[in-house]
């Protein structure tokens, strides 16, 4: 069989695309446990018996994964973007995933302001106390 260039081309985006499809898919796979992590640290920040350090520490090593999976996806992105061999179908499968990780990002940064605003409720409560404290002494 003869390839003209023109057909290993069409080959090579087609695999740049499915890298790109993969990558998206891997980063909306890193953000599921991304969520999962800030949904235990919600629930679980009262609990003493909880290591929280190893979920910050868990967070944070997805962070560093997520981040080079950003990067990378940027420059691939902008190639895809202008590349006419990439077909319609892949770039609705690609617009899709990148939606879903906007909207996992977006579900992230909800849980994130929850705990924040129940650490400033924490903080409160034990300054109060502190302060209830220092008036019976």
């Amino acid at each position: 069989m003869h390839m003209t260039k023109l057909d290993v081309k069409k080959m090579e985006n087609v695999m740049d695309s499915a890298m790109v499809l993969k990558a998206l898919e891997r980063e909306r796979s890193l953000l599921e446990e991304f969520i999962g992590l800030s949904e235990d640290q919600l629930i679980f920040m009262e609990d003493r018996n909880i290591d929280v350090m190893s979920l910050f520490e868990r967070r944070a090593d997805l962070m560093i994964e997520l981040t080079a999976i950003e990067a990378t996806l940027d420059t691939w992105i902008i190639q895809i973007r202008t590349d006419p061999s990439v077909t319609p179908e892949m770039m609705r499968e690609l617009r899709a995933v990148s939606d879903e990780i906007v909207s996992m990002a977006n579900h992230i940064v909800d849980i994130d302001e929850q705990t924040h605003a129940h650490l400033d409720m924490l903080k409160e409560r034990a300054q109060n106390k502190l302060q209830e404290i220092e008036r019976r002494a």
